[in-house]
């Protein structure tokens, strides 16, 4: 996995999970709003935390913007993707008190 420059998109957080999750069962090409986003997330997670990672999400290229909308509108990048199925991934196998990737004893991030 390519290194993030925003290190808080790695550690495991309930809002960021379901953000993932919603994120790659959302996309199919051809994008959507942040508003569209936030409301796949109910009201379990504020509108406000889907755009905060949406936004890291983007300046680090795992999102990219849609051009020609009147509105800020995003999908998955090429590797996005792929990006977040490995922080899932790590997720979902790590100890639940460790696990951000970065905090790996063996500091291998794959």
């Amino acid at each position: 996995m390519r290194t993030l420059t925003a290190p808080a998109l790695t550690v495991r957080s309930p809002v960021r999970e379901r953000v993932y999750s919603a994120l790659l069962a959302a996309d199919h090409g051809c994008g959507w709003t942040v508003r569209q986003m936030a409301e796949i997330m109910s009201a379990n997670v504020s509108a406000h935390a889907v755009r905060a990672t949406l936004y890291l999400l983007l300046g680090d290229n795992v999102l990219q913007l849609v051009g020609r909308q009147r509105t800020l509108t995003l999908r998955l990048s090429a590797d996005g993707a792929t990006i977040l199925k490995e922080i899932l991934a790590i997720w979902r196998t790590s100890d639940p008190l460790d696990a951000s990737p970065h905090s790996r004893r063996n500091g291998d991030v794959q």
